[in-house]
Parts: structure tokens; C-alpha cells; sequence
């Protein structure tokens, strides 16, 4: 398999901060160490790799 799929770009997910929060929604890969997180809301979230403890995709990526 490829780096290409197992990209996270335009994904919709839920992610889980290690500090407990949890981000729903459309994740962006900025660069190796961040992501931006775009929520239904039209929040907007940027999230260093390191501090997440665990990203679940949502089957058949709606939205």
C-alpha cells in the first residue's frame, strides 16, 4: 500500500484530545505535525499530531 491511502486529508473523523476533548469533523492535513479540524459548526481547530490519543473515521465519509 501507498502513503496516498492512508492520508487523513478531507476525511470526516472524530478525534480525541489527550486532554479529553473531542473534535467532530472534516480533518485538513497542514503539515507533518498538525492537522486542521473543521467542524459542522464552522469551527476551526488546529491540532499538533502529538497530542492526540486516537482518531476514529467515520465509514462511507459523509458530509
Amino acid at each position: 500500500m501507498t502513503e496516498k491511502e492512508f492520508t487523513l486529508d478531507s476525511i470526516v473523523g472524530i478525534i480525541k484530545i489527550l486532554s479529553g476533548e473531542v473534535i467532530v469533523g472534516r480533518i485538513k492535513c497542514l503539515d507533518g505535525n498538525f492537522l486542521l479540524v473543521l467542524t459542522k459548526d464552522g469551527k476551526v481547530f488546529i491540532v499538533n499530531k502529538k497530542a492526540i490519543a486516537y482518531i476514529e473515521v467515520q465509514q462511507g465519509n459523509p458530509v
